[in-house]
């Protein structure tokens, strides 16, 4: 009798400090996935998706090198009643000289404070800075296109998968998913960690 009186006491005792935790830890959750159903603990991870893909048609670049700016809508889950945004992301579609396409975001992954501006001959163009300047992309002797941040003069090469020629950026812009659906070129994802 008095084993099991004392094990109601600890039953009782221990229900608060076990709600609390739950409580606490079911917040939590929601933070971090904040579209997660009630015992959705398992579910996949809350990740930006397309809201819908973006497409080009193959007579949009007439020849290499050709580069078209794009918005990419992302559906972004969101912590409130609308649960989740619609974020439009920029980006460069880019036919290659072997046929292929490749996209990137125009966003300068150095700080993120301006648009990278495509720039079809690196070797004649002049941003106005003194050659061989630690940030600036005239000291660039790239003999194809690159993408350039006019802020901190970070240069990435288009015909290398966008590797960094010059300036502060921390790793190249993030790329775009390409694929041939039918007759057109579809944009369908971007890489993970853009949002």
């Amino acid at each position: 009798m008095d084993q099991s009186r004392r094990r109601i006491l600890k039953f009782i005792a221990a229900a608060p400090l076990t709600l609390t935790f739950g409580f606490a830890g079911e917040a939590l959750l929601r933070f971090a996935k904040p579209s997660m159903k009630p015992g959705g603990v398992f579910d996949a991870a809350d990740r930006p998706t397309f809201e819908r893909e973006v497409y080009f048609y193959p007579f949009d670049f007439p020849e290499p090198w050709t580069a078209i700016p794009f918005m990419f809508p992302m559906k972004v889950a969101l912590f409130s009643p609308q649960k989740y945004e619609i974020r439009k992301i920029p980006g460069y579609i880019v036919a290659l000289p072997n046929g292929t396409f490749a996209a990137y975001s125009r966003v300068c992954p150095a700080r993120g404070c301006g648009y990278l501006n495509f720039i079809p001959n690196p070797m004649n163009y002049h941003c106005g800075c003194v050659p061989k300047s630690q940030h600036c992309c005239c000291a660039s002797d790239v003999p194809n296109p690159v993408l350039v941040c006019p802020c901190d003069g970070s240069t990435f090469d288009l015909a290398h998968e966008g590797r960094i020629v010059q300036g502060p950026a921390p790793r190249p812009p993030y790329r775009f998913e390409v694929q041939h659906i039918g007759d057109k070129i579809a944009i369908l994802d971007v890489e993970h960690g853009i949002v």
